[in-house]
């Protein structure tokens, strides 16, 4: 229970404290005012208490000094616990309002009976008054705080049928003159609640009424009244709701003419059913349809799920479109690449350079480019050949022809290198620069890929159990977690279940409880979302993965470095698949280390984007490749599905990988070069499936290098007892550093993930 001492004063408010007063009026005098403390309670738990307790005050005054005195201690005492609890934070728990509520009537038992009689006559009202408290509490909270948009819980329906026939009792106390109140409300009730809430609430209300008028005055007659008017009303009301309301006032003057239904037969007698016919005739259609709306409908009243699944197919044409361009941009990409100039072509525009720069003043120019013109050009074309392949010439690479017979052998030479240096510039340059479009396009490539699979997964409609919707909503309800709504859509094997629940009411070891039993499959909370109302919250939960894993990491960098070059990670994406990786720069040191850092942060990204494992290691070897830096990194990866147990073993330059299963060691071996090396690469991937209890070792080349041979290293790892990941990660590396001597002359890291 929570102190309301501040809030808007909204429509749902004022219909509160109408219902609210009007009651506590009319059962003031009714068990000595028990049933009215009944209400305050409820009253208190769903509106402001200040405004609770003034209006209980109030409706004790007008039956007597008595009475306000009892309603006033009443009053003190729970607005005091109420108000400590708001303080302390605590919420107020059944029993404990059990408790505040017996200590609440300790006066009103104690204080000016007369005999036992009468004290046992107000231990009896004391009992009703608090189970009424109850009742209110749950009849209140579902059609004032939830809503009626909401299908109530089991013990809320039963808790509002009570509620309807104390009312009932109340009101048929209430005389003035001829004029009885009831039959002013029940009319309208009547008319009202088949007109927003359907046939089946109008016939249930007017049996609850009868019986409660029955208990009131041990007379059927207006238990007969409410039976023939329900059905005149379920019968015409879908004709004309102006006939439905003329047939109850039909009913009333026929009833009294011939059944003597008042006691009498004249116009007074049949005022009440007359005002209550009229004003529920006056009142517009549009205010009967928005409360229809706004009480009992839904979402798919107006948005079936046929307009989700024409809305559905329409974004995944659009996502189709824009794959298209995409892979048009992919193809756009590959196909600019310029490519460069071959090394042929560029050893024949030296010697074309060569003649028109060193040779065009030169003396012997006719004798060399006319008459031996075969023999000038092979010599050239020898010197430009040297210089393209190496690089750089020498006078060690002029041939004897050309050095006998030519005076300037140096500004050849000078000349064939500055241009073969040229050329390696540019061919640089456009490397990289096709390198670039490469990269560009397969990147183009990967999100064409993306938005193809979205496209399929947003066309398939999803699958809505309404039937378990409101299963879940009834145990949430009963666990004393206010659920003002559920979905449960289920898109070929993924299950997602939104709750919309009281921000007070979040406990998300409750729920998750909950659900559970529900849908018979182990849940967790995936994240809480707030609405745009402070008072509720959006609950995402999602089918826990069948397995988990837990790793330990054991790691040393290489003698005489602060850092590692190694690096990992450890990481789950929203698609259930665990990603456990390590990368080895080459070399040790910073360098290595900002290397790998980077590439397998590069990796992870990917990862948690959706790209598939060929897209994601393409691009990022493209990447190394055209760094120009000669920066090569050995990726040694596992890729676990949590639902199925799959995994991909990808190494890139790796070395080899152990599974422990069974008691069994086996070597998972790789044969791929690292990332970095070639332009193209084809990763080794080998598919294993995995249980629980199975545990994956990935370990660097600095650790794997100090035992002979693979199977040395398996029978190492079969001999560890352990299963705790971080102790079998540690054991396995000083085992290894013992091998070494204790001097490691290479980083050295163990990952060790168990699958749970």
């Amino acid at each position: 229970m929570k102190l309301k001492l501040k809030g808007k004063l909204t429509a749902k408010n004022i219909l509160l404290y109408v219902v609210y007063a009007a009651l506590a009026v009319a059962s003031g005098g009714v068990f000595d005012g028990n049933l009215a403390f009944g209400l305050f309670v409820g009253a208190v738990y769903s509106a402001n208490p200040i405004a609770a307790s003034v209006i209980y005050l109030g409706s004790s005054a007008v039956y007597g000094w008595m009475n306000l005195l009892h309603a006033a201690v009443r009053a003190a005492i729970l607005m005091i616990a109420v108000t400590v609890h708001h303080f302390a934070k605590r919420k107020i728990g059944k029993l404990t309002l059990l408790l505040y509520l017996v200590a609440a009537d300790l006066f009103y038992v104690g204080y000016g009976f007369v005999d036992y009689f009468n004290l046992f006559d107000k231990i009896i009202f004391a009992a009703c008054g608090i189970a009424f408290a109850y009742v209110c509490i749950y009849t209140f909270r579902a059609a004032f705080v939830r809503g009626l948009n909401y299908r109530p819980a089991l013990d809320e329906r039963v808790c509002m049928g009570i509620f309807t026939i104390v009312a009932a009792f109340c009101l048929s106390h209430i005389r003035m003159g001829q004029l009885e109140l009831v039959y002013f409300v029940a009319p309208f009730v009547l008319l009202f609640a088949a007109t927003c809430f359907g046939d089946a609430v109008c016939l249930t209300g007017a049996v609850l009424m009868g019986i409660g008028n029955v208990f009131a005055t041990a007379s059927y007659e207006f238990c007969v009244f409410c039976a023939t008017s329900a059905v005149c009303v379920v019968a015409l009301n879908k004709v004309s709701r102006y006939l439905s309301a003329l047939s109850v006032l039909l009913v009333d003057v026929l009833m009294s003419y011939f059944l003597n239904l008042h006691g009498s037969f004249n116009v007074a007698t049949v005022a009440p059913t007359f005002a209550s016919a009229l004003v529920f005739a006056v009142i517009p259609t549009r205010v009967f349809n928005y409360v229809r709306d706004c009480c009992t409908g839904s979402a798919e009243r107006y948005l079936n799920k046929s307009v989700l699944q024409k809305m559905g197919d329409a974004v995944s044409r659009r996502l189709v479109r824009l794959s298209d361009i995409f892979l048009s941009m992919k193809q756009a990409f590959f196909t600019m690449s310029a490519g460069t100039v071959s090394a042929e072509e560029a050893e024949r525009a030296i010697v074309k350079q060569c003649s028109e720069s060193v040779c065009r003043d030169c003396s012997g120019r006719v004798r060399c480019w006319r008459q031996e013109l075969a023999q000038t050009e092979q010599n050239l074309l020898q010197l430009g050949v040297c210089a393209v392949k190496r690089g750089k010439c020498t006078i060690l690479d002029v041939p004897q022809s050309l050095s006998v017979r030519c005076d300037r052998v140096s500004g050849l030479l000078s000349e064939v290198n500055a241009q073969a240096q040229n050329y390696r510039s540019y061919r640089e340059r456009a490397e990289q620069a096709d390198n670039g479009k490469a990269l560009l396009g397969e990147q183009m490539g990967g999100v064409s890929d993306l938005l193809m699979q979205l496209a399929g997964e947003t066309k398939n409609s999803a699958d809505y159990d309404r039937t378990r919707e409101r299963e879940l909503i009834d145990k949430l309800v009963f666990h004393n977690v206010l659920c003002s709504g559920a979905a449960i859509a289920q898109q070929k094997e993924i299950i997602t279940i939104v709750l919309t629940v009281s921000s007070r009411d979040v406990d998300k070891e409750t729920i998750e409880k909950v659900v559970t039993s529900v849908l018979k499959q182990s849940v967790e909370v995936e994240r809480v979302e707030q609405t745009e109302s402070e008072a509720w919250v959006n609950v995402l939960l999602t089918v826990k993965p069948r397995y988990a894993v837990t790793f330990g990491v054991s790691s040393l960098p290489k003698e005489g470095n602060e850092v590692s070059g190694d690096t990992h990670t450890v990481t789950r994406t929203d698609n259930g698949k665990c990603i456990v990786a390590l990368c080895d720069g080459m070399g040790s040191g910073t360098k290595a280390e900002k290397m790998s850092a980077t590439s397998i942060s590069l990796v992870e990204s990917f990862y948690r984007a959706g790209f598939d494992n060929d897209t994601i290691l393409s691009c990022v070897n493209k990447l190394l490749v055209g760094s120009g830096n000669e920066i090569f990194c050995a990726v040694d990866m596992v890729v676990l599905d949590l639902y199925n147990g799959l995994a991909d073993f990808i190494k890139l330059g790796a070395c080899c990988g152990l599974v422990r299963s069974n008691g069994k060691v086996e070597i998972v071996n790789g044969s791929s070069l690292p990332l970095g090396v070639l332009e193209e690469m084809t990763p080794s991937v080998t598919k294993k499936a995995l249980a629980g209890g199975d545990t994956v070792v990935l370990l660097s080349d600095g650790v794997a290098d100090c035992f002979k041979d693979p199977n040395a290293l398996a029978a190492a790892f079969a001999e560890v007892a352990l299963n705790v990941p971080q102790s079998v990660a540690d054991v396995l590396l000083n085992n290894a550093l013992k091998r070494c001597n204790g001097h490691p002359a290479d980083d050295m890291t163990v990952i060790v993930a168990r699958i749970a």
